[in-house]
């Protein structure tokens, strides 16, 4: 991605939901398809399917990547926090609040 094609606006909340839905979806069927590797007895055969299960799991890595990307530029934009930032970063740790703000 170059850096002329970042979206300098508020990105739309559906989007941001769409994206880390499938950043998630992306990432667990990578790890899913990895742990079901059938033994097929055919030494050349099994070879073939490994590589191919590999490739896969490695292209739905690669989208998952590309979808967190998208999802950190768009939730990057002034004056937004990317989706579900509140709940991972611990309470002592949000920045100090305007004066008359509850934190």
């Amino acid at each position: 991605m170059t850096e002329g094609s970042r979206v300098a606006g508020a990105a739309d909340p559906a989007t941001l939901r769409a994206l880390a839905a499938g950043r998630s979806t992306t990432r667990t069927l990578s790890d899913d398809l990895l742990t079901h590797l059938p033994d097929l007895g055919d030494l050349p055969t099994q070879r073939a399917l490994d590589t191919w299960v590999e490739q896969a799991a490695d292209t739905l890595r690669a989208l998952s990547e590309a979808l967190e990307e998208r999802l950190l530029d768009l939730g990057a934009a002034p004056g937004r926090a990317p989706a579900g930032v509140d709940e991972q970063v611990p309470r002592d740790s949000r920045p100090a609040t305007q004066a008359g703000d509850a934190r």
